[in-house]
């Protein structure tokens, strides 16, 4: 499939434009120009004049990376044009799309748009409807005007079905209505019968999820978080890739199911360092080059940090290092380096 159509920052490379635009300098582009091809998520938003849309979660971002879709947020009065790696970029008013696909101007519409830029759903949604409702709603129906078209394939399937739950979250953000991570459970993809609502406590921060209770721990941090940085390796609980802390202890995220872990303490790689500042395992890490391609390493490094914690006050020589990160493996053979990473960090201790 044909990726979206790419903008060109003004005046220069991206981090030009990236000041320009926080500087308010970066003029809005032609949207008439800009959205063509696909697939494009278009969402009609009546507001006043001068409200603006926030950027979205890491977990919108990552659902429009991988469904590779392009959010175009429009109002009357100008838009927004969001992708999942570059900066949010505005757009100027764009009457012609508005009166093309007759949203009205009172309610907000949500059309999608394949890759061939033609209209596969167009919504009206009612602003008092339950969003978890909306999305729910999206999804079935973008499936059932899908159902009998021919030679779609299963990523333009993907991107039809599920780009409109994205911009729905989108726009109940830009009528500003607030929705706590703690107040409504997070609507996913999976609509079978027994969901259930599990609340996570991901890096200090509560997170409420409504998944089927079959769904590991693993599976959750990654598809229905975004908190990629989890790997999933075997799958079987052997190579460590998955290690996330659990109450400061180290755990197979893909052995462990999301709702046994309810209400408990949980920490990815995500979370280890304080804005800036690098955990100091990750630095050691760096410092000792104790890795090679890195798949490998946020399990190493959070492995560390729990034998570090367990081993607390106690002599560390390499065979203890050894032994205590044996549940990690590294294909590439850094074993030397992640050994050395971890005695200079237990010796600073």
């Amino acid at each position: 499939m044909a990726d979206g159509p790419q903008l060109k920052p003004p005046n220069g490379d991206a981090s030009h434009g990236e000041r320009r635009e926080r500087q308010g300098l970066c003029k809005p582009a032609d949207a008439s120009n800009a959205i063509s091809g696909g697939p494009w998520v278009l969402a009609f938003c009546p507001g006043p004049s001068g409200s603006t849309c926030p950027r979205p979660s890491e977990a919108l971002l990552a659902e429009l990376r991988g469904l590779g879709a392009s959010l175009a947020v429009l109002r009357p009065d100008g838009g927004t044009l969001l992708r999942p790696e570059d900066s949010p970029q505005p757009l100027g008013p764009t009457p012609a799309l508005w009166a093309r696909h007759g949203a009205p101007p009172d309610r907000a519409t949500l059309v999608v748009l394949d890759n061939e830029g033609q209209v596969r759903l167009c919504r009206t949604l009612d602003a008092s409807a339950d969003v978890e409702w909306m999305l729910l709603r999206a999804l079935r129906d973008a499936a059932r005007a899908l159902a009998p078209a021919r030679r779609v394939g299963r990523r333009e399937l993907l991107v039809c079905a599920l780009a409109p739950a994205v911009a729905a979250a989108v726009l109940d953000a830009c009528a500003g209505a607030p929705r706590g991570a703690d107040q409504r459970p997070v609507q996913t993809a999976s609509s079978g019968p027994d969901l259930t609502d599990v609340a996570l406590v991901i890096n200090g921060e509560r997170r409420v999820l409504r998944i089927e209770s079959r769904v590991t721990l693993l599976d959750a941090l990654r598809e229905q978080l975004g908190l990629t940085g989890t790997k999933k390796g075997c799958d079987m609980g052997q190579c460590g890739a998955c290690t996330v802390l659990v109450d400061g202890k180290r755990i197979d995220s893909c052995l462990a199911l999301a709702v046994q872990h309810e209400g408990r303490e949980i920490t990815t790689i995500e979370g280890l360092a304080r804005g800036e500042d690098l955990h100091p395992v990750q630095a050691a890490f760096l410092e000792q080059d104790a890795f090679q391609c890195g798949y490998c390493t946020p399990g190493q490094i959070l492995s560390a940090v729990a034998l570090l914690a367990e081993r607390k006050g106690q002599a560390l020589d390499d065979d203890a290092i050894r032994e205590g990160m044996s549940g990690n493996l590294c294909r590439c053979g850094a074993y030397p380096n992640i050994v050395a990473a971890v005695r200079g960090v237990a010796g600073r201790s």
